[in-house]
This record gives C-alpha cells, structure tokens and sequence, in this order.
C-alpha cells in the first residue's frame, strides 16, 4: 500500500508540474511574442501528461524507494534515474508530438530538468513533513506512558 501511495505521489506530482512547465512555455511565447497559433495543446497531449507521470513513477519506485546506496552509489542511481525518466520524456514528447522543432525539444529539455527538480524538492518536504508527525506521534505516546 506504501508503495502505491507513494506511486500516486510521484504520478500527480509529476503531472501538475508538467502543466505547469507548459504553462511557462505559453506564457514564454506570449512574452516574447511568438505567435500562439503555434502552441496549442489538446486532449491527447493532456493525456500524455498524465501516462509520463505514471510511467516515470515507476523507476523512482524501483531504484530509489527504500534502498541503502552509498553516497556514490545513489550519486550514480540518481544520474541513471534522471536520464532514464529524461529518454521516457523524449520518447512520450515525440510519440505525443510535444514538439516539432529543435527550439520545441530545447524547451522540453528546461521543462523536464525543472519539473525534476521540483518533483525532488516536494518528495523531500512531503517526506520530512511526515517524518515531523511521526515524531510528534510518537512523543505523544510516551508522554501518555
């Protein structure tokens, strides 16, 4: 159950930093005044977001949940495990028609290192913000002792 919480988790949280990775892109062409005509998302590219959050869960479930790695040995993991979600990206992004244009793959490329980065920043903060209700459970249960 642990492990399909965290799963779901990783999913929407992946997810809504997509959406809101290309809410940054349209605001980006609308700022520089690229025309908009030429960024348009439809509902099988919203669908995609949603099957890369899933799909990319799954690696950070295998390879970093649980798992005792020394400090170079997770330094290596988490070098594999951010250019294996990046291949899933690329692969989903041209399969989904993401982008068209090398200028398209290059901002999927800052989208994608940003939603990493955000992704790891909200896990580490989701996890301690647990970790500080335990403790307080805890303690609370040793008072009562």
């Amino acid at each position: 159950m642990n492990k399909l919480k965290l799963w779901l988790e990783q999913t929407m949280m992946i997810s809504f930093a997509i959406l809101v990775g290309i809410l940054f892109e349209g605001a980006f062409y609308a700022l520089t005044g690229d025309s908009l005509e030429s960024f348009s998302v439809n509902w099988i590219q919203l669908f995609s977001f949603l099957l890369t959050g899933a799909l990319c869960s799954i690696p950070t479930l295998l390879f970093l949940v649980e798992k005792d790695y020394s400090k170079k040995q997770f330094i290596v993991v988490l070098i594999c495990h951010a250019l294996g979600l990046y291949a899933i990206v690329c692969l989903i992004g041209f399969l989904f028609k993401w982008y068209t244009e090398l200028s398209g793959f290059i901002m999927i490329t800052i989208i994608f290192f940003m939603v990493y980065i955000f992704v790891w920043v909200v896990s580490m903060w989701f996890h301690k913000r647990d970790e500080k209700q335990i403790n307080k459970a805890l303690d609370d249960i040793r008072d009562e002792e």
